[in-house]
């Protein structure tokens, strides 16, 4: 069972020197998802939930560093491919039943919200609107 120290060591090695759209370092995103996660498995999850998506890890890289399999298939759904519109990526969370997979993407999207209101980015915004109306309902 990896700890919440781990998972912020590889999150920190994944997103090393990388900057977000206002030049911040990126390892800010996933610390402030992972901090409104409400257990472990959600926080650990909220660290890594880029990783796969856009650095050069992989799922099985994180296995082999001794994420657990339930996070890890959480991750696999919170990865967005390019073989998918962000409308069909979003539905496909919102319809997994997957509880780890929705609140961190819930966490994501709010937090995502609030950055790109703050920095202006008009489309960024609109775009997560959309997706936090279909996310939101399932959050209890």
């Amino acid at each position: 069972m990896i700890t919440i120290e781990d998972a912020l060591r590889i999150a920190l090695e994944a997103h090393d020197g990388q900057k977000d759209l206002d030049e911040n370092p990126v390892i800010l995103h996933p610390m402030t998802v992972a901090l409104a996660g409400r257990n472990r498995e959600e926080q650990v999850a909220g660290l890594l939930h880029d990783v796969v998506e856009d650095t050069a890890f992989t799922f099985d890289d994180l296995l082999q560093r001794g994420v657990d399999e339930s996070i890890v298939d959480a991750l696999r759904l919170l990865t967005h491919t390019k073989d998918m519109t962000y409308e069909e990526y979003v539905n496909r969370i919102a319809t997994s039943g997957n509880d780890i997979a929705i609140h961190v993407k819930y966490n994501d999207l709010c937090h995502n919200l609030k950055r790109g209101r703050a920095g202006g980015h008009t489309r960024l915004v609109e775009k997560h609107e959309k997706a936090l109306a279909v996310i939101e309902p399932l959050i209890n």
